[in-house]
This record gives structure tokens, sequence and C-alpha cells, in this order.
């Protein structure tokens, strides 16, 4: 992370398309499934839609989740991100905000 930027941000994104603006019908899913571990700081999980992709000012359906040290699974529904998944165009697990040290993992990403 760069210290002043208007968005400060580092992490993962995931692209479920063929490219990544291309959007996806997960419709017939209905969670977001995985495990995380870490160093205890607060991370951020941020679904993008065609309809809520943040380019018109909105901010993209975000929550946060705590990595500890030890393996947590995450089930988290569409629905808390206002979206069906009808229209998905990635994932992001970030540390926002807070030029610093970090340390998370992700593994079996799961959209259920």
């Amino acid at each position: 992370m760069v210290a002043g930027s208007p968005f400060a941000w580092a992490g993962a994104l995931y692209f479920p398309g063929a490219t990544p603006e291309q959007s996806v019908n997960l419709s017939a899913k209905k969670t977001i499934s995985f495990w995380a571990k870490g160093d205890g700081k607060t991370y951020t999980l941020i679904v993008q839609t065609v309809s809520g992709n943040g380019q018109s000012g909105e901010m993209p359906a975000m929550t946060t989740f705590t990595a500890g040290p030890e393996w947590k699974q995450y089930v988290l529904p569409f629905s808390a991100f206002d979206t069906d998944g009808s229209d998905l165009t990635r994932l992001g697990f970030f540390r926002i905000l807070e030029p610093a040290k970090f340390q998370f993992q992700i593994d079996q990403l799961e959209i259920k």
C-alpha cells in the first residue's frame, strides 16, 4: 500500500469470467465459502457486480472478517452483498486503508 493513495488497498482479486470485466451468472449458487487465517487483523471481502461495480461513485458490496491465527471457515450468502449472483464480476480479499505489513491466507474458496 502507498500512503496518501485515495483508496489504498492490497490483497487478491478473483475474476470468475473469461476476462476481468465479464460477468458470470451464478444465481444458481447461494453462498461464498472460504477458509482464512492470518495475523488477527480485519480484512474485507468485496463482491462486485455489473450493477454494483463502484464506477458510478457507489461503494461495492463488502463485509469484513478477522483472520486469526487458526483456520476458520466463513460462509456468506450472496444476499448479504445485495445480489443474487446473476451478474458477478469479481471477488476481492483486501486489507484496506492502513499502510503497514499484514499477512493472511485464504484457502478452499467455493461458490456453492
